[in-house]
């Protein structure tokens, strides 16, 4: 898919339209993609064996990472798998005096995926280990490591604040956890980012979000990229 995209970045700059532009298919017209700028392909060139999240994704992680900077809670993120997300939060974050909670069983998929309605099976995401990841994010002495299952592991973190939160959990069960938890801890203005929310094949994760989220003031904004985010109204 990457030597296919090479390939067709190299066609449209040949007859003079920017790489940074993408087609929008069916409808035929470009639209301005900042991932293909060359100042977040280099962010991403560091992360790209740590994640199977694409650039689109991974740039919308970051922006509201910075767009989240002011506020005076701390950040998080559920579901880490190989560190690659976590790392470009880690990164956006330096010298900002917070903390970063990662919390993953670091192991694959727990046994609840087996009983749950999505895709995944006990197992999955299971080439990964906690030593590996803390050593991509060596140099980031404010992230703390949570390993376990959620929501048990969340009691660490019950008198905090946040300021974002990034969830990519999968489960329907564990993806309502964290809304559960979460909701309610936000800083008013924070965000929280779903990333499994548009995927056809995970449908659980977006059922657990708009069953959370239904009657609450904030409404879910759905993404081209496949993921959602919410913007948290004045709370506390």
């Amino acid at each position: 898919m990457e030597r296919f995209k090479t390939i067709i970045r190299k066609i449209l700059s040949k007859v003079g339209i920017d790489k940074k532009y993408t087609l929008c298919l069916p409808y035929g017209y470009y639209t301005y993609s900042p991932w293909l700028e060359d100042w977040f392909q280099e962010i991403y060139s560091k992360i790209r064996d740590q994640t199977i999240v694409k650039e689109d994704r991974c740039y919308i992680i970051y922006e509201f990472c910075n767009h989240s900077l002011h506020l005076k809670g701390n950040f998080a993120e559920c579901g880490v798998y190989k560190g690659g997300t976590a790392f470009i939060i880690a990164n956006t974050l330096k010298n900002k005096n917070k903390q970063l909670h990662l919390f993953d069983t670091f192991a694959g998929m727990p046994d609840m995926a087996n009983k749950d309605q999505s895709s995944h099976k006990k197992g999955d995401f299971g080439d990964v280990s906690l030593n590996a990841v803390e050593n991509i994010l060596r140099r980031f002495p404010f992230v703390v490591f949570h390993q376990g299952l959620i929501p048990k592991t969340f009691k660490a973190i019950k008198d905090e604040k946040f300021a974002f939160v990034h969830i990519d959990v999968d489960l329907y069960q564990t993806t309502k956890d964290c809304c559960s938890f979460f909701y309610n801890r936000m800083i008013s203005g924070g965000v929280m980012i779903f990333d499994d929310y548009g995927f056809r094949y995970e449908y659980p994760a977006k059922r657990a979000v708009d069953e959370f989220f239904k009657g609450k003031p904030e409404s879910p904004i759905s993404l081209r990229t496949g993921q959602c985010i919410v913007i948290i109204s004045n709370k506390v």
